[in-house]
This record gives structure tokens, C-alpha cells and sequence, in this order.
């Protein structure tokens, strides 16, 4: 999990006036990156459908998250057509720059597969109730699916651990976990009304600069009293930047100046060994100002997508390498 927060960017475009096609219909696109080089995984299907991607790029299993570098023959794997077959997969041992695109939610179709792109602090989340006994953990995420989408990776997480670290379970839904030392993991989408009246113990906070400005700051105005009321309480909020004047920004901002008690930290590209100022420099005299994310997945510039264009209603196929090219300055 901590090797995909290391992820960077050499270029990342704003997008609007285009939807990308998911699993749950039309999605809007936010932004669309160029990655730096990656080593190349080539997985094929019975179905003659191909993909080109990085190792930990993140397919489904028959709903499962799969890293592409874990694939085995004869999995089944979701399509746009439903399951296929996984006949091939390899290390091409060739690096080259991948590219993503940022959707209003966590999944879409590249070469008709169905991909993911997110990373949260679900570790810590997990760790937290397992070694901490009557704790309530509540994250909320900009939408409701991705909510359980951060709920579905951390029970994906128990279940990988050796089973004398396991607490029992006394309940396992799609928005609720239930750990016999009385913990408990509870998810929503972010709105006014989300856990009022619930007393946390840590409250996460996923992409909050994507949640409408209104319902962030009524969602903070009702939760933020209760959970300052308690010393040991703890708040965390993650979230790529959305521009400023958003509540996300100014707490992040306030962090920095010392003008309230959260601590900022962000992820640069500092943090990648072998990389200092020359390499910036060298990196910006190039390709332009650097810009750096996280939590995306990465495929190759020849991933073939479905766009419609907002302002016409036009349909078409498109390789996500000429989306990005569309917005070059």
C-alpha cells in the first residue's frame, strides 16, 4: 500500500466537458496525468482483450481488487462484456511514463477492463481497532461508494492477517464492522447529518476538498464539537487539492501557518530517492512546472477509453494518451 503513495506525476491537467464510462454508468472526469516511467505488466484475456499497466494497477477478481502483478492464468476478471479469463500476464521488463485519469469515483473501463484508482489510510484505520479496545472509527468519503470501497480494502487487509492477530467479528456489512473487543469501523458519504450523535474516536476523512462546500462545512459545524470534546479523539483528512476557498483548504493552510493544532503533510518529490533540486531543474527545463499526486492507478498511453463529450452528448473511443495531449499547453 505505501509503494502506491510514492507515485508521481510529471504533468497533471484539469479536465472538463468530458464523462468517462464506468461500472456504474457515465462519470465525470477531473483531471488527467502523465506518470513518470513505470515497468510495463501486459495481462491478455480469452477474449483477445488486452491491457498495459503498472505492477500494483489494481483490477477486479470476479468484484475483488486484484494487483495486475498478482494475476494467475484462469482468474476471472470483470469486463464491460462480464467475466473473462486471464490467459497471460507478464514483466516486460520495459519502463515508459503511464497515464491516469482522476474520476468522480473510483473505477473505469481501460480496454473494456475494469480498473480502480484510490489509496487510503486504511492501514492505520484498521490497526487502530485492532489494538484499541471500544473505539468507534467513522471515515466518510465524498460519495457513499467510495466510502465502501475504503471499507471493503480494510476488511481485505483483516482478512490477509495471521489469525492470531485477528480479533473476532461480530459483524461484517457493507458499511459497518463489528470487532469483538467492541471496536467498530463505521462508513458514510460526507453530508450534514453523517454520524450526529455518534461519539468518535477517530474520524477519517477521505478526498474532503471534493465534497460540496455547504455539506463540508455543516458536515464539520455538527461532528467537530463532539469529537473536540474528548482528549483522546483523532481526525484525519486526506484529500488531493481542489483549488482554494474550499474548507479543506483552509484547514490544510492553517496547518501549515501554525494557526490551528492539525499537522499538515504532504507527499513530494523529495520523497522519491536519487531525486534532488538538479533533477528538478532538469525535470521542469523539460516538460514545464512539475505537479505530483497520489492514489491512481497507471496504464499505458495506448489504453483505449469511452469519453462523451458534455457539451455535444458525442460518444467515442479515445486513447487516454491523446486525452492527455488534448490539454497540453
Amino acid at each position: 500500500m505505501m509503494k502506491q503513495l510514492d507515485r508521481k506525476f510529471e504533468e497533471i491537467y484539469d479536465v472538463s466537458d468530458y464523462e468517462i464510462m464506468t461500472d456504474t454508468g457515465w462519470e465525470d472526469v477531473q483531471k488527467v496525468c502523465k506518470t513518470v516511467p513505470y515497468e510495463i505488466y501486459k495481462m491478455e484475456l480469452n477474449n483477445d482483450i488486452f491491457l498495459k499497466c503498472a505492477d500494483d494497477h489494481i483490477v477486479y477478481n470476479e468484484g475483488k481488487e486484484i494487483f495486475v502483478k498478482d494475476l494467475k492464468r484462469g482468474m476471472s476478471i470483470n469486463t464491460d462484456n462480464g467475466l473473462s479469463e486471464c490467459s497471460f500476464v507478464e514483466n516486460t521488463n520495459v519502463k515508459e511514463s503511464m497515464y491516469d485519469i482522476q474520476v468522480n469515483g473510483n473505477k473505469y473501463y481501460t480496454n473494456g477492463i475494469l480498473s480502480h484508482n484510490t489509496t487510503v489510510v486504511g492501514v492505520y484505520a484498521l490497526w487502530y481497532a485492532l489494538f484499541n479496545d471500544n473505539k468507534v472509527i467513522c471515515i466518510v468519503s465524498n460519495k457513499e461508494k467510495s466510502a465502501k470501497m475504503i471499507l471493503r480494502r480494510i476488511k481485505k487487509m483483516y482478512e490477509a492477517l495471521p489469525i492470531w492477530i485477528k480479533p473476532g467479528v461480530e459483524g461484517y456489512d457493507k458499511t459497518t464492522v463489528y470487532f469483538d473487543n467492541g471496536s467498530q469501523l463505521v462508513i458514510s458519504a460526507t453530508s450534514s447529518d453523517a454520524f450526529r450523535g455518534e461519539t468518535a474516536n477517530l474520524l477519517i476523512m477521505d478526498e474532503f476538498a471534493f465534497v460540496p462546500k455547504n455539506q463540508a462545512e455543516e458536515f464539520w459545524a455538527s461532528n467537530y464539537p463532539t469529537i473536540a470534546a474528548s482528549m483522546e479523539s483523532k481526525i484525519i483528512i486526506i484529500s488531493t487539492p481542489n483549488g482554494m476557498f474550499n474548507l479543506f483548504h483552509r484547514l490544510y493552510h492553517n496547518a501549515e501557518k501554525g494557526r490551528n493544532t492539525f499537522f499538515s503533510m504532504k507527499v513530494s518529490w523529495q520523497a522519491v530517492p536519487g531525486r534532488d533540486k538538479k533533477w528538478a531543474e532538469e525535470q521542469v527545463k523539460n516538460i514545464g512546472k512539475q505537479k505530483f499526486a497520489q492514489e491512481f492507478a497507471c496504464v499505458t498511453g495506448d489504453t483505449i477509453i469511452t469519453i462523451k463529450d458534455t457539451s455535444n452528448n458525442k460518444v467515442f473511443d479515445t486513447s487516454i494518451e491523446e486525452l492527455y495531449e488534448n490539454f497540453l499547453p
